[in-house]
């Protein structure tokens, strides 16, 4: 009777892992983060952000501020690519954001004028180690981005 007790448990615990979910766990992930671009109006840019994720209701997502406090951006965490490419994916109708590592992020987004089809590719690498971002290039997280495109 013990041995299918242990086989239940090690079969459990093989499930888990799995199922392993990518989603972030805020008390490591929110704070303060290194931005790789200025980001804000003219005359306002900042270099810092502050992210933050969180479970409202049943919907997984993270949020970007430019300030402490301030207005953020919604991300919504896509948790089949998530579990298809083994990271943390998350994105709005503009923007890709994947998890680089523990404490860094690549964002990837289109910017175009309104009324266009197109526009110009922007790319944004944010850390809470700023060493990591002055060693990091847009050429460097355009090329970690990229290697995700074929799974959407």
């Amino acid at each position: 009777m013990k041995l299918k007790g242990l086989l239940l448990v090690l079969f459990v615990c093989a499930l888990n892992a799995k199922a392993q979910d990518y989603f972030p766990k805020s008390d490591v992930f929110d704070g303060k983060y290194y931005s790789l671009n200025k980001m804000g109006n003219p005359g306002q840019e900042v270099k810092e952000v502050f992210l933050a994720a969180g479970s409202p209701g049943t919907t997984k997502m993270m949020t970007l501020s430019l300030t402490e406090g301030g207005m953020p951006a919604y991300f919504v965490f896509d948790e089949a690519i998530s579990k298809k490419v083994k990271k943390a994916v998350f994105r709005n109708r503009m923007s890709m954001v994947f998890m680089y590592d523990k404490n860094s992020l690549v964002m990837v987004r289109e910017k175009k004028e309104r009324n266009q089809a197109e526009g110009e590719t922007l790319v944004d690498f944010f850390s809470k180690d700023k060493a990591k971002v002055a060693t990091m290039t847009k050429e460097k997280a355009m090329e970690y981005a990229t290697q995700y495109a074929g799974e959407f």
